[in-house]
């Protein structure tokens, strides 16, 4: 799920354009052209820095989904039911995440769920 963690880290360095423009503004204001120069220079490669790893994030997110989709296509024909264990050996992810995917997917698609032992679950699509 690296996904997740590059499209925080796009949101931390969204923080430092917004820093850059402020103090790019503020140079502005004070009429120091060289601080503006400085910082204009600053928000550019961090707003180009911030839309890179966005992309990056949702174009990694938006394969992730489609994998997941794959794989529980795959075991629903194979098995009949979405078993977490399974699925996060398929995805190689680990289980919490699994359960974490497939629960809110069985929210939104009306699935029934069966707790099993050691934390897994069985999810049975309708």
């Amino acid at each position: 799920m690296m996904h997740r963690l590059i499209l925080m880290l796009s949101g931390l360095i969204m923080m430092f354009a917004i820093f850059g423009l402020v103090m790019w503004i503020g140079a502005e204001v004070g009429e120091n052209d060289e601080a503006a120069t400085g910082n204009m220079i600053l928000c550019l490669i961090m707003t180009t820095l911030t839309l890179a790893a966005l992309k990056t994030g949702l174009w990694m997110r938006s394969r992730m989904n489609k994998r997941m989709e794959e794989v529980i296509t795959s075991l629903v024909a194979r098995e009949g039911h979405i078993d977490a264990k399974s699925f996060a050996t398929e995805m190689k992810i680990s289980m919490d995440d699994a359960r974490d995917v497939l629960d809110k997917r069985a929210r939104k698609r009306n699935w029934k769920r069966a707790e099993l032992e050691q934390y897994n679950a069985r999810y049975f699509p309708l």
